[in-house]
């Protein structure tokens, strides 16, 4: 792990013993944003990435967001998914393309997104335009350093991975995000860098903690990977989210 991963993971300390003992991670990436938006103080407008189904599927946690914005402007590519009514404003279209005035964000966010980009470039000059000077972004994504996110990957690639799922946790119904493409190619700290190379400045802290894939593996796999986070926190290796920081 590097020295600016173990720096931030000191600063935030208190959140990661919170998932470490077990909390979710929605709860603590909320509390997160909503500590951002506090600071920026005078009702901030913020801008949800994404945001169908909620704040990582909880629209009371998205709802607690949308309170401390003057104006809460949700983007959501997906039309068969439908939105909260504490939005000011909605476009129903990917990010890249939306109608967002240069320079009028003063907070955004994305959770479980940046895996989904074929093509992230494009997304993060969206963003870099979007943003005021000194506006901030915040994403909650997979770590494509972890064999969660190459495993995802190579079941995309075998077109195994809806089949696999329906297996383990049934039809796929509405609600499992899990089966759109992923590419993980804006999901370690050298991509993101690379790509976020505007802004400012730009930092990162992994989560992780013994069974925290554990919903995505038959019983009889789990010891293993138990054994695995195991090692991987003993030897500081990245668990499977990324907290990403970016300041314009």
């Amino acid at each position: 792990m590097s020295a600016e991963l173990i720096d931030l993971a000191t600063e935030w300390t208190p959140y990661l013993k919170r998932y470490r003992g077990g909390e979710w991670r929605d709860r603590i990436f909320r509390d997160l944003v909503a500590e951002e938006a506090r600071c920026l103080g005078g009702g901030p407008t913020i801008l949800d990435i994404g945001c169908g189904r909620g704040l990582d599927g909880s629209v009371p946690l998205q709802r607690s967001i949308a309170d401390l914005a003057g104006h809460y402007i949700g983007i959501e590519p997906d039309p068969e998914i439908p939105l909260a009514s504490h939005f000011g404003e909605t476009h129903r279209t990917r990010f890249e393309e939306a109608p967002i005035r240069p320079g009028s964000i003063d907070l955004a966010f994305a959770v479980m997104v940046l895996e989904h980009l074929p093509s992230p470039l494009p997304f993060w000059e969206k963003l870099f335009e979007t943003l005021r000077v000194g506006g901030t972004f915040w994403a909650m994504t997979v770590d494509g350093r972890h064999p969660f996110a190459q495993a995802s990957r190579l079941a995309d690639r075998l077109r195994f991975k809806s089949r696999y799922l329906d297996l383990l946790h049934g039809e796929r119904g509405v609600e499992r995000y899990e089966d759109y493409p992923v590419y993980y190619r804006t999901n370690t700290p050298e991509q993101v860098r690379r790509h976020a190379a505007k802004f400012q400045s730009v930092e990162f802290i992994n989560l992780s903690r013994v069974g925290q894939w554990n919903a995505y593996l038959p019983r009889p796999l789990r010891p293993l990977a138990d054994f695995w986070d195991r090692r991987a926190i003993r030897y500081e290796r990245p668990g499977t989210l990324l907290l990403i920081r970016a300041v314009k």
